[in-house]
């Protein structure tokens, strides 16, 4: 990540990190006194879809996202969100499974489990055969919590924390001749995911409108403290640049490079719903998100060795300066198993051109360019999903 990125992350996250802490601060001292509005929060039908999720994350796949009444009175929330994203030469499916529990009137603690399928098109290099590969199992799993405060609950705040529980290196081929598979289809990063956001919810006549800015922020973790995928001595280590044995011999690295090389870079991510509840027993949401990266994407060398010089990371050439979508969605109101079904479409940043005299050179795909007009309307998102409350 680049100077300039990392200026721009810092200032982020301290701006995140302020409002919240400000918003925080806020609520505490209103909690000193008893405040019957507020103990009306948890009451509130639209409160299950606040701002940054709140009791309605475990959406799945593009821009699908619960919006609408759910489900109140138990002890524990369930979720069950089926998404298919499908497109020219991919298709991804997807089950999570959401549980949440409020220990107060106004905090969500939440944890989401997804299964997934993935379907792809794998040709590394133009001198490897096309071939179609396929993954599927556990993800990462999400666990987050949800502070809710203002008069209403109108405000939110979201943490949450996504853990490297999906296999990240997973691998195709005879053997000495095996490749990793791209990060597209692997089912993990192989890494902590960091995020943060800030929501609020605004109830008006038929309808609602839910909004919510959420920074993510992966870090690496490696409780061994070395690199199990490749052979090297300590003679090697000692030999190498800090910046080059931080990538064999750490425990701890804050910013998003795996074990393999891949990086990820931070992202911000704004959204924007409206419910429309107008026609009693359904509620029509219109959504819209947009994802913009701080800095580029990088996969490793596809080549499975464990030669400490086939460590090759390099730019992402399918990397996107930016993702949006654009999303509808239609809850079947019911007191006790609400259904919910949507469809997102994404629009993406046009690819640009890698510098061919530098391959390693990530300046060309930090660019922002237009819509990627050919690939729109070529990949979807459907989904379903079902709500209950237990206890």
């Amino acid at each position: 990540m680049s100077k300039r990125s990392r200026i721009i992350v810092g200032l982020g996250l301290a701006a995140v990190a302020a409002c919240a802490a400000a918003c925080w601060v806020t609520s505490a001292r209103r909690a000193k006194a008893f405040d019957p509005a507020a103990a009306d929060v948890a009451m509130l039908p639209w409160v299950s879809v606040g701002g940054c999720g709140a009791g309605g994350s475990g959406g799945g796949g593009g821009g699908v996202r619960w919006i609408g009444k759910g489900v109140s009175g138990g002890l524990i929330d369930a979720e069950i969100m089926y998404t298919a994203t499908m497109g020219q030469n991919y298709n991804q499916k997807q089950v999570k499974t959401r549980l949440s529990w409020k220990p107060t009137w106004t905090v969500i603690l939440g944890a989401t489990v997804p299964i997934v399928s993935k379907v792809g098109s794998l040709q590394p290099q133009t001198n490897y055969d096309d071939k179609t590969e396929v993954t599927g199992g556990l993800a990462d799993v999400i666990i987050d919590i949800t502070k809710n405060f203002g008069m209403q609950g109108q405000y939110s705040i979201l943490g949450s924390v996504t853990l490297p529980t999906g296999q990240y290196d997973i691998k195709r081929g005879k053997e000495n001749e095996e490749l990793y598979l791209p990060t597209s289809l692997q089912k993990g990063s192989g890494l902590l995911g960091l995020s943060l956001g800030l929501g609020y919810t605004r109830d008006v006549e038929d309808g609602l409108w839910v909004g919510d800015l959420t920074f993510s922020y992966p870090v690496a973790l490696n409780l061994r403290g070395e690199n199990e995928h490749f052979d090297y001595t300590d003679e090697q280590l000692d030999a190498m640049a800090a910046e080059d044995r931080k990538r064999f011999d750490y425990v701890f690295k804050p910013y998003g490079e795996n074990k393999l090389g891949a990086y990820t870079p931070p992202s911000l991510t704004l959204a924007v719903y409206y419910g429309y509840r107008g026609v009693e027993h359904f509620v029509h949401s219109f959504g819209i998100t947009f994802t913009g990266m701080f800095g580029v994407a990088w996969v490793p060398n596809f080549t499975a060795t464990t030669d400490i010089d086939g460590y090759d990371p390099f730019p992402d050439p399918d990397h996107k300066a930016w993702t949006a979508s654009l999303n509808y969605g239609l809850e079947f109101s019911r007191d006790k198993f609400p259904i919910f079904v949507a469809v997102s479409l994404p629009i993406n940043d046009s690819k640009n051109d890698p510098d061919r005299a530098d391959k390693y050179n990530d300046e060309p795909f930090g660019k922002w360019g237009a819509p990627d007009w050919e690939d729109f309307l070529q990949s979807w998102t459907v989904g379903i999903g079902v709500k209950s409350t237990m206890f």
